[in-house]
């Protein structure tokens, strides 16, 4: 009787470790673009439920030839700008520079919002309003994570 019940332990226990493994620890919701012509942008909200740090570190999706993550950031402006010929550059610029990684704390959400991290897309084709566009999000410890991006009308 005993080793009938330390075989059955051990296959619930194994049932229970395959249930929790199958549970992503990394997901995306809220995920959308714009329509757009040869280059298309995605935002989307990424949850981190592990105990763990994690790290986006690339995307793919079939309706381009290759996605980019993208952080765009505001670049005060002191004053005078020799490259502009000493004139005024008072105020800020936006600045979209190519990121290695976009970080996803434990436990924690990372928002990828206009003005903010974002994935850049180089189109094979047009992307129109109300269509949804296939994504894999690849993560440094979650892995590849399938999501979907819905296109949204220009407001």
């Amino acid at each position: 009787m005993t080793t009938r019940v330390f075989w059955l332990f051990l296959f619930v226990a194994g049932l229970r470790a395959i249930a929790v493994s199958e549970t992503p620890a990394v997901s995306v919701t809220d995920a959308w673009s714009r329509p757009a012509t040869d280059t298309g942008v995605v935002y989307a909200t990424l949850h981190n439920k592990a105990q763990a740090p994690d790290r986006l570190v690339g995307a793919a999706c079939p309706l381009a030839r290759s996605v980019g993550l993208y952080r765009t950031s505001e670049v005060k402006m002191p004053g005078m700008s020799p490259a502009m010929g000493n004139l005024p550059m008072a105020g800020s610029m936006t600045s979209m520079t190519a990121v290695p990684f976009i970080p996803v704390p434990a436990g924690g959400t990372v928002t990828l919002a206009p003005g903010g991290y974002h994935l850049m897309l180089d189109l094979r084709r047009d992307l129109a309003a109300g269509e949804t566009i296939p994504l894999r999000l690849h993560f440094a410890r979650a892995g590849w994570i399938s999501a979907s991006a819905r296109v949204k009308a220009m407001e």
